[in-house]
């Protein structure tokens, strides 16, 4: 996935032309100017730009076709240019110098300066692969890697000490054990480089994390906005009624991230389900993207300027922020993954402060739970409650921009909003001196958020959790029987499967020949949707009824059709299943807006669409609508 910098001078394509960039008239815009005759110029929308025509130049690296082994490879090579990358008049003397430190050859290192000056992506160093998941591939199955981190807390965060050899030891055991193929050592030990050292030395060494101050080093000067920004999750202080009917819901979580230069809010999500990897996804997207379609969606007038990648996050220690996923992210866009000490509550209070703004501001919502039993007394929150989760996020985007931004902050002595701008203004001659990096294609970054897992291809297609996902455009990476018998050394066709949690009824592949995903539906499309906690819960129950043989796709939507009756037939709706509902429901209309912002976008819907191409592999292509 590329990234466009908007710097003046620099090319760009705007409806399938090439413009060059002028400046910037204001935070959100920019001036750019035809390449080729008439030289037309006219000032566009950032929003506008960042998606750019799939002929523009060679087909992009996606993060998603890259094994963690190449992306490390790829991270060295960046580690190797990242000087010469920061030279404003780069000469062959120093790319010289470069190549005779790291013992390179000078066209290798032009070569890779070439490819990551294209892309500005650390994926774009990395060796080319052609299918996603396939040959060269290297990941690890779910299995092993809970045998891993199940080791690691076991084994290695004790006081015990046990070195790398025995937590090896015992993770080959346990994987020989369940017939699972064994990770290569090096894996383990690069899961361990990456633990906190902070839990490190209070596990193994028995140090109070309270014995030193803070981690010296690792969180960066905060000169600029966007050098660091800090996320968080709570609950809110408020209880929320269902949208239709209007029967009280609970109280939902809200995952918000702010910019610690400016104290703007960078970005928030809103769910009634428990904070998780895609929340913290979720909030990120909100906050990369430039909020104007995120304006008219909730009907908010004003402006909310900052938006762009970041260069590094201040995060805590749970377990949404300490996924492989979140980190390889942050890996491929050169965002540096800060995390704060244990019980060190000060290294986030930039982040608490706002959270602690808000929710009381909440307080003057009806149905807030207020936020301790004292303050509440006698007031009946659920009673009182009014607010639908669509009007929460209306009304706390609306606190954001038009009075949070507004108001003065008591340790910066100015509004978030005059620091962004003075940020981005500076003390020179009052021009724009620059506007956010932002990735290229925003179906890609929504892709690159969600949760993923890697399966094998059968001929029948694609089974995660039971439930099998089938297409014709699966055929290219089904190998037949008689092809693997004649070759025994033949690799596993693995995939990389991306799966939304609100809609688990279809899945995303990337595919490398077309630079792009494929959307592959249920194998039986006459199946119900649901999302991923209805299919937990269905799973679940299908295993009471189920004994003496494995669970099939059958039992888990037998199981999905029963609790549906459940809930259908009981005269009351208790408030959990209120809440699943509503949930459900919101999820919906979020992805429904997503999919008409995103109706440009070309992802291959395979299920009830016109075929428009059947290529010389033998298979098919459909149209989104």
């Amino acid at each position: 996935m590329a990234v466009i910098q908007f710097k003046i001078g620099t090319n760009i394509f705007y409806n399938e032309e090439e413009y060059q960039i002028k400046g910037y008239p204001s935070l959100d815009e920019v001036l750019i100017k035809l390449t080729k005759k008439p030289f037309n110029e006219k000032v566009v929308k950032v929003s506008t730009l960042i998606k750019e025509p799939r002929n523009a130049h060679e087909q992009s690296k996606e993060l998603v076709d890259i094994s963690d082994k190449d992306f490390e490879k790829a991270l060295e090579k960046y580690k190797i240019i990242e000087p010469l990358l920061t030279l404003e008049k780069r000469t062959a003397k120093d790319v010289k110098t470069v190549a005779k430190i790291h013992k390179k050859g000078v066209a290798t290192l032009y070569r890779w300066l070439d490819a990551y000056e294209t892309f500005n992506t650390v994926s774009s160093l990395s060796p080319a692969y052609k299918n996603c998941g396939a040959k060269g591939k290297n990941r690890l199955d779910k299995s092993v890697e809970a045998i891993i981190e199940s080791a690691i807390d076991e084994f290695y965060l004790t006081k015990q000490q046990y070195p790398l050899s025995i937590i090896y030891m015992k993770i080959v055991e346990k994987c020989n054990n369940l017939n699972l193929e064994v990770p290569n050592k090096n894996t383990i030990r690069n899961r361990i480089n990456i633990l906190n050292p902070k839990i490190v030395a209070k596990n193994r060494k028995g140090v109070s994390v309270k014995d030193t101050r803070g981690m010296p080093g690792q969180y960066p000067e905060v000169k600029m906005p966007l050098d660091v920004i800090q996320i968080d999750h709570t609950k809110v202080d408020v209880i929320l009624v269902d949208e239709e009917t209007r029967e009280e819901i609970g109280r939902p979580y809200i995952t918000v991230a702010i910019d610690v230069y400016s104290r703007m809010v960078y970005g928030f999500y809103i769910s009634l389900e428990a904070p998780s990897y895609f929340s913290v996804g979720q909030a990120l997207l909100n906050a990369i993207l430039p909020k104007d379609d995120l304006l008219k969606m909730y009907n908010v007038a004003g402006e909310w300027p900052v938006f762009g990648l970041p260069r590094a996050v201040s995060m805590d220690n749970a377990k949404e922020f300490r996924s492989i996923s979140l980190q390889k992210f942050c890996s491929e866009y050169r965002i540096k993954d800060i995390y704060r000490p244990v019980a060190r509550s000060h290294f986030g209070g930039i982040i608490e402060r706002l959270v602690g703004i808000s929710m009381k501001k909440t307080h003057l919502i009806p149905g807030t739970t207020f936020s301790s039993v004292e303050k509440k007394g006698t007031y009946d929150s659920a009673k009182n409650a009014i607010m639908t989760i669509s009007e929460l996020e209306q009304w706390y985007t609306d606190f954001i921009i038009n009075i949070y931004h507004k108001t003065v902050h008591g340790t910066i002595h100015m509004t978030p909003e005059e620091k962004l701008y003075q940020g981005i203004l500076g003390v020179g001659d009052g021009t724009i001196p620059f506007l956010p990096t932002v990735p290229s294609d925003t179906l890609k970054l929504r892709m690159a958020l969600l949760p993923a897992s890697e399966r094998t291809v059968q001929k029948n297609g694609i089974t995660i959790d039971y439930i099998t996902y089938f297409s014709e455009t699966l055929r290219k990476w089904i190998i037949p029987a008689e092809y693997k018998k004649l070759n025994k050394n033949l690799k596993s066709n693995n995939v990389l499967c991306r799966r939304d949690p609100r809609d688990i009824s279809k899945i995303y592949l990337y595919d490398s020949d077309i630079d792009n995903y494929i959307e592959v539906p249920y194998a039986d499309i006459r199946r119900p949707a649901m999302n991923i906690k209805e299919l937990r819960k269905s799973i679940a129950e299908a295993k009471k009824e189920v004994t003496g043989r494995e669970l099939e796709q059958h039992d888990i939507f037998q199981a999905y059709n029963r609790l549906f009756e459940y809930s259908e037939k009981a005269k009351r709706e208790q408030k959990t299943v209120r809440r699943q509902k509503s949930s459900k429901k919101h999820m919906q209309k979020t992805m429904d807006y997503e999919s008409k912002i995103l109706k440009s976008d070309i992802v291959l819907n395979v299920n009830n669409k016109e075929l428009i191409e059947d290529d010389e592999d033998g298979y098919e292509y459909y149209p989104v609508s």
